[in-house]
């Protein structure tokens, strides 16, 4: 089993946003935070022949791959490839609401078969990885603490010691959105604070409505580790004060064009098989809360349509070059 890793920090497994791509970005920007891949479902890490654009990690660790599935051999499996890519973890994921998902029976839907998912996290079991879950605190309108428990309870069996938990229910009726999901299910971190109090040697992660940094450093008095999703894909940058902050570095990294050069260095040779937005959009979201960007931005998407990354490295450089005191 590998050493025990620091999860204090997490950014949070997105679907569309968490790409090789945005992970680059994220550890140029912190190298302590814990970081996921997006949520890849069994059969496409198994059988699609892209999967390598998906799961591809190139020193990106201390990182998981978040898989999605019900089969209990295709997961095995699946933990077998996250080995060959050297991730440090494999997170089943019983906590996405998405229609989609719920089609191919996994996600949030699992949550109302605790053994099903006890008996996936043992066929994920690997002697040189770790396993982990990723769910929500229940299902449903109604906060039910004793399924949640019992949920727990259960699971454990399997000998998993990290949890990730949004503390929401997961809405599966009623046509409510993913993104509805995240925000119409009421809070309670109650839940958590609870099921830690009954298992002290479990480490719980704390997921849902962390908005702010300051947020976050205040949570982690109460929590073993927070997750963040949508205020770093938002604005990732904000990764540049995560080690500072939770890791007692004395660093603060500072943006500059090295960040812009390092980054594009990554993704050049990539142009070839990927889509131009996919590996910019994480760099796209610099212009986040700058004034007077509109401009700017439409150039870039200009040169995008055309591939001209090497125009748009120039844009990203002198920008950087130019706004460095509202960076840093």
């Amino acid at each position: 089993m590998q050493e025990k890793l620091n999860r204090i920090f997490c950014v949070a497994p997105m679907m569309g946003y968490t790409t090789p791509y945005a992970r680059k970005l994220y550890r140029i920007l912190s190298k302590k935070s814990f970081l996921f891949t997006e949520m890849i479902a069994s059969k496409s890490m198994l059988y699609s022949k892209n999967k390598d654009l998906i799961i591809e990690n190139d020193q990106h660790n201390p990182v998981a791959l978040q898989v999605g599935g019900s089969d209990v051999e295709d997961l095995k499996r699946c933990s077998v490839i996250a080995y060959k890519y050297n991730y440090d973890e494999i997170n089943l994921n019983v906590g996405c609401p998405s229609k989609a998902v719920q089609k191919g029976s996994f996600g949030a839907c699992l949550m109302r078969d605790k053994i099903l998912v006890r008996q996936l996290l043992e066929s994920l079991q690997h002697e040189k990885l770790e396993i982990s879950l990723k769910c929500r605190i229940g299902l449903g309108k109604n906060l039910d603490y004793d399924f949640f428990e019992e949920f727990i309870d259960e699971i454990l069996k399997s000998g998993v010691k990290i949890i990730y938990i949004h503390a929401r229910n997961a809405l599966l009726t009623g046509g409510i959105s993913p993104s509805q999901n995240r925000t119409i299910p009421p809070l309670d971190y109650n839940f958590v604070k609870k099921i830690k109090l009954k298992y002290p040697n479990i480490t719980f992660v704390l997921n849902g409505g962390i908005d702010s940094m300051k947020k976050a450093s205040e949570l982690i008095k109460h929590f073993d580790g927070v997750m963040l999703g949508r205020l770093i894909q938002n604005n990732p940058f904000l990764l540049r004060e995560v080690d500072n902050i939770f890791f007692d570095s004395s660093k603060t990294i500072e943006v500059s064009e090295d960040i812009i050069l390092d980054y594009f260095n990554y993704i050049k040779n990539k142009i070839d098989n990927e889509s131009i937005f996919r590996l910019l959009s994480p760099m796209l979201q610099m212009f986040f809360g700058i004034p007077n960007s509109k401009v700017i931005k439409s150039q870039i998407h200009e040169y995008m349509r055309n591939k001209k990354l090497t125009r748009i490295e120039d844009i990203f450089i002198k920008f950087v070059r130019e706004n460095k005191v509202i960076f840093n």
